[in-house]
């Protein structure tokens, strides 16, 4: 099922999203999440399915604590990128030279997928700096879209 962006469900699909992809990122099927959060598989199906499925706000915590991550990255709406903005690279800063590189979406989306696949605990694909050797890191809010 989709919604549309003014009806008032359309969150729990980007939630379902975000956490279907943390999760795998971790490594997790639905019953390790499941068995972790202490909430049934049926659940957790539910909650990354199409299908609409409601939550609180606590179990939503619960979810972000199990999966290692901010509450705020599971309530982070990926879909705006493609039509309210236009955004077609992320900024990435050297941690040591800072150094910058726009490295476009497509780039991001390849590398996302094969962290996934890889099972990788990675939270963003990571580059090395051309200058100096060092990490970049995406600057400011980057936009994870598995």
């Amino acid at each position: 099922m989709r919604f549309n962006r003014n009806d008032e469900n359309y969150v729990y699909g980007f939630v379902g999203k975000n956490i279907k992809k943390y999760r795998k990122m971790r490594g997790l099927t639905q019953d390790d999440l499941a068995e972790l959060v202490n909430y049934s598989p049926s659940f957790i199906a539910n909650i990354e399915s199409s299908t609409h499925q409601t939550f609180s706000l606590g179990a939503l915590w619960r979810i972000a604590s199990a999966l290692g991550v901010g509450l705020h990255e599971l309530c982070y709406d990926n879909n705006k990128l493609g039509s309210d903005t236009n955004m077609k690279s992320v900024e990435y800063t050297c941690e040591k030279c800072g150094n910058t590189l726009d490295l476009p979406i497509e780039i991001i989306d390849v590398f996302e997928f094969i962290y996934a696949v890889g099972k990788s605990k990675e939270l963003y694909p990571t580059f090395t700096c051309p200058k100096c050797g060092k990490k970049l890191l995406p600057k400011n809010n980057f936009p994870a879209k598995m």
